[in-house]
Parts: C-alpha cells; sequence; structure tokens
C-alpha cells in the first residue's frame, strides 16, 4: 500500500478526528462486531477460545457460513471492513463521497432501512464533492440501520430484545 508523507501537524489533525469520520467509523466498526460475535455464539458456535484470534473479515465469512447473514449482507460487511482497514493503514485517509454512497446504497440493498437512515445518508451525499460537506451523524446512521438489522436477526435465533447476553 502506498504510504503518503504528511507533515506531522497534519498526522495530529486526523488524530483529532476533526470530521468525526474515523470515530463514525472505529464506533460503528466495533457495534457490528459485537453483534456478529452475539449472533454466532447463538448458534452455539463458542468463539471464547478464539474470539482474540478471529479477525472481523473472517468473522463475518463465519457468520455467512452459518447462515446468520446471507451473502449480499456479507458483502456490505466485507466493504465497511475495507474502508475501516484503510484508516488503519492511512490516519490521513479520508474516503470520497462516491466510497461512503457507494456503501449506503449496498447497505440499502441488502438491510431493511428500519428507521430510514440509509435513504436520509444517500440524501445528504447527493450533490456534495467532499465529506467535509456532510453532516457528521450521516456515518452513524449507516452503522445504525445495519446494527438493526443484526439486532433483529439475533432475536430471531433466540436473543432478547433487550439483554444481550455473555455466553
Amino acid at each position: 500500500m502506498d504510504r503518503e508523507i504528511i507533515p506531522f501537524d497534519q498526522l495530529y489533525l486526523n488524530a483529532v478526528d476533526p470530521d468525526g469520520v474515523i470515530s463514525s467509523f472505529i464506533s460503528g466498526h466495533l457495534m457490528i462486531e459485537f453483534m456478529l460475535i452475539k449472533l454466532v455464539e447463538i448458534d452455539s458456535f463458542k468463539l471464547s477460545d478464539c474470539e482474540d484470534k478471529i479477525t472481523h473479515c473472517r468473522l463475518i465469512v463465519l457468520a455467512e457460513g452459518l447462515e446468520l447473514i446471507s451473502e449480499s449482507q456479507a458483502n456490505v460487511l466485507l466493504n465497511i471492513n475495507t474502508v475501516r482497514n484503510k484508516f488503519t493503514y492511512n490516519i490521513a485517509y479520508r474516503p470520497t463521497v462516491e466510497e461512503i454512497k457507494h456503501l449506503f446504497i449496498i447497505a440499502k440493498e441488502s438491510f431493511k432501512d428500519l428507521n430510514c437512515g440509509l435513504i436520509k445518508g444517500i440524501a445528504e451525499l447527493e450533490g456534495k464533492t467532499s465529506i467535509y460537506e456532510c453532516k457528521p451523524y450521516i456515518y452513524a446512521n449507516l452503522f445504525t440501520q445495519i446494527a438493526y438489522d443484526l439486532h433483529e436477526i439475533y432475536q430471531e435465533f433466540s436473543g432478547d430484545i433487550i439483554q444481550i447476553k455473555k455466553q
């Protein structure tokens, strides 16, 4: 991966995350990972022996293989993971409007969009040329709508509607 050389003050500003993109992606990614672990555990597969060794990508593939999530849902989650990994390898990375819009569009095709957060996110991205023009809440909408569906799947497999139990 090509690593861009940036001045230290730019590195600092990116670490502070003034636009909220990094924190939204990391928090959202962690929320999705938590729900995937709970889904896999409720399906009687114990991750306790390997949960610190399993990658997010493998967790998605495992959930799909156990038929807990669909292939299209797994594809969305893998695309989100790819963007999150770009932050890991380049703190100065910022996705383009097109990259973010693509995530919203494929998420809308694969998840229910219970509170229309995906539709609102797509609308917010319309006509924008930079993510800096977008309202910061839209990134959280992407993850919240996905988490709603993962929680619904959790409930379908006998998970409690309110209390997510530790296995």
